[in-house]
């Protein structure tokens, strides 16, 4: 089995460099792996999937003829939260949900969008009930999309204000709550995004050991990191 897991590309009409990228990467992977996982914020911001501009067809038609071939299995993150049905029927891809579960040869893998593992971000945390909570994305796609935009814009200064008004760890995952949800899965390998800081580490307890991946995100340098699975092998890759 030999899947590539990627996070955190923060696409969007303006990020050029990246969205050729990643149009090259799938033309490659569509002949070298078995299957692709995306662990939430592909996008930069998702208003809709009635939203229908010419960036979102040219990443429509990336995925639906990646999906003729391989599987895509797209896990939403907070800044795409509203991405849904619509938009998995137009592609072909399925999505999955936070705290998937994958068996790939001897490991027990735990795939998450990564912020409900910053549990020290309080704010966040609250927020989370209302990003997925599906009557309230229902009353919100009912809004003019126009009016979605506005909103979204409102949001990104408010959100781009009060960062990193609190400590630095306040923005990082905490080691107890990955040994948690680790623990209620039975998971020996934990993969996600979010937080921006690539790599491999491990988290040790009395009782357990694990390892934590980190995929790399295109936002905050160069785009092309991934991570790649090749059986039990899990290494970190720069395109």
């Amino acid at each position: 089995m030999k899947i590539v897991l990627i996070s955190d590309l923060h696409l969007a009409p303006e990020t050029l460099s990246a969205n050729n990228k990643f149009a090259q990467l799938m033309q490659q992977w569509q002949h070298e792996i078995d299957a692709l996982y995306i662990l939430g914020d592909f996008f930069d911001s998702w208003c809709g999937d009635d939203d229908d501009n010419l960036f979102i067809q040219q990443i429509k038609n990336i995925f639906t003829n990646f999906t003729k071939h391989k599987p895509i299995y797209f896990m939403v993150g907070n800044h795409d939260f509203v991405l849904g049905k619509r938009f998995a029927q137009a592609t072909g891809v399925e999505i999955i949900a936070d705290e998937t579960v994958v068996k790939i040869a001897d490991n027990l893998i735990l795939l998450s969008h990564g912020d409900r593992f910053c549990s020290l971000d309080k704010g966040h945390q609250k927020l989370r009930f209302f990003l997925y909570n599906r009557f309230i994305l229902s009353l919100l796609t009912k809004i003019p999309l126009s009016w979605r935009y506005k909103i979204k814009e409102k949001l990104k200064k408010k959100s781009e204000a009060v960062y990193n008004a609190k400590p630095q760890e306040t923005y990082l995952v905490v080691n107890k709550t990955i040994l948690k949800f680790a623990n209620k899965y039975g998971a020996n390998i934990v993969i996600h995004g979010h937080t921006h800081n690539p790599g491999k580490y491990q988290v040790a307890s009395p009782e357990k050991n694990i390892v934590r991946y980190e995929i790399p995100d295109w936002a905050d340098r160069d785009p092309g990191g991934y991570i790649l699975i090749n059986n039990n092998n899990i290494d970190i890759m720069y395109a």
